[in-house]
């Protein structure tokens, strides 16, 4: 199978959506001074308040080296701080700084702007339609 096979493929489709949709936010991001995957991060610990790092690593389905590092650099960029964790002195728990919560916003729009140029052109119907495919084919491949 070539390149041009490939492309037709639905398999085809969805990686072209997924880079264009990667590009998209990461620019977007940017602008905003986060990188991606930060405004993950800043979004759960907005809505569930402190979290360990084997928290965040199991919400976001990531192991606990990789989001270390993201929270490493996180700190460093003064947007999440670690506390001692209050009932287990071993661990410690990650928080928003001001600087954090202030970039919850933005990295909220960040997703409804793209979300908008994501379904430009969709009616209701096909825009439900599209969610409902891609969940079924998320599944499909999160069994596998």
């Amino acid at each position: 199978m070539d390149l041009e096979q490939v492309g037709h493929l639905i398999s085809g489709q969805l990686v072209r959506a997924t880079r264009a949709h990667h590009r998209v936010g990461d620019c977007m991001l940017r602008q905003v001074g986060l990188h991606a995957g930060q405004e993950l991060l800043l979004l759960t610990l907005e809505d569930k308040g402190g979290m360990t790092l084997s928290m965040l690593a199991r919400k976001h389905n990531l192991d606990l080296s990789t989001i270390s590092k993201v929270v490493q650099r996180m700190e460093r960029a003064g947007l999440v701080e670690r506390c001692p964790d209050a009932e287990d002195a071993r661990a410690s728990r990650v928080h928003l700084t001001e600087r954090g919560r202030e970039l919850c916003v933005p990295a909220r729009q960040v997703w409804l702007d793209t979300e908008a140029m994501l379904i430009k052109g969709l009616s209701e119907p096909e825009r439900l339609l599209l969610h409902r495919l891609l969940s079924t084919v998320a599944a499909n491949l999160e069994e596998g």
